[in-house]
């Protein structure tokens, strides 16, 4: 399906996942709005030209945000509200933060950073993008129907050693995107979530360079894969498509069926 004059945001859109997600949009026809966060300000040059072969495209656009702070979300739609024509019908909630420690080790700190990114960025950019596609589907019967996807994780079904908050911050993203879905889904817009396993980014190879501890991971994954970048951006694009408007409140797994053991 093509996604012609339609505006996907997307939190998390320099590198990783999120550079995978707007590239299969764009070349399905949709516009982007990339939201970075305001300390990857340097690396936005370079990835929108590793990604997209340049760093000027009339169909992308970035804007800095801290997806943590209200005020700052609310500048970034202000912003692509008044610089786009095309109708703003997507949210992918694409950024994260994950850093392993013991339970009895995790620093208030860094417990807070977990929920404040996984779960009170997406509730602040979901809110931000509800009123903004509200606003355009008023007094157009044939506007298409709104789309959120968050990125979840395998780890919000399961419990994985040090990653306790972690694992929280996921598990109240999959309440939050019932509770979108259920108050959202009669104004048009639907919520899902894509829970991958470890993906197989440039971070994630990073992370998983050990040999026996990469192995032993591989072993208890009945497909004995990661998940790939392009395998989630499929999955996001699928959710999105109009042909997908009864899918609603769901979340889809994609971790080799790591936990359906």
């Amino acid at each position: 399906m093509a996604f012609n004059s339609r505006l996907v945001i997307i939190a998390g859109g320099i590198g990783g996942i999120g550079s995978a997600i707007g590239k299969l949009f764009r070349a399905q026809g949709a516009r982007l709005a990339l939201l970075y966060a305001p300390f990857e300000e340097e690396s936005v040059g370079p990835t929108l030209e590793e990604v997209y072969g340049s760093r000027n495209h009339t169909d992308i656009a970035t804007y800095a945000c801290d997806i943590t702070s209200p005020q700052s979300v609310q500048d970034a739609f202000d912003a692509i509200a008044a610089a786009n024509t095309a109708f703003p019908a997507f949210l992918v909630n694409s950024a994260g933060y994950v850093n392993l420690s013991p339970l009895t080790e995790t620093t208030p700190e860094d417990t807070l950073r977990h929920y404040m990114i996984n779960l009170y960025g997406p509730t602040l950019t979901s809110q931000a993008f509800a009123r903004l596609y509200l606003e355009a589907k008023a007094g157009r019967p044939d506007a298409p129907g709104g789309r959120i996807v968050h990125i979840g994780s395998q780890a919000a079904h399961v419990a994985l050693d040090k990653h306790g908050a972690y694992c929280a911050s996921k598990a109240g993203l999959l309440g939050l995107t019932r509770c979108q879905a259920n108050e959202w889904g009669p104004e048009g817009i639907t919520a899902n979530t894509v829970s991958p396993g470890p993906v197989w980014t440039a971070l994630g190879k990073k992370a998983w360079a050990d040999d026996k501890v990469r192995g032993e991971y591989l072993w208890a994954v009945p497909t004995g894969q990661f998940a790939e970048p392009d395998e989630v951006a499929n999955i996001v694009s699928f959710l999105c498509q109009d042909s997908s408007k009864n899918i609603n409140g769901a979340d889809m797994r994609l971790d080799g069926g790591y936990t359906a053991r």
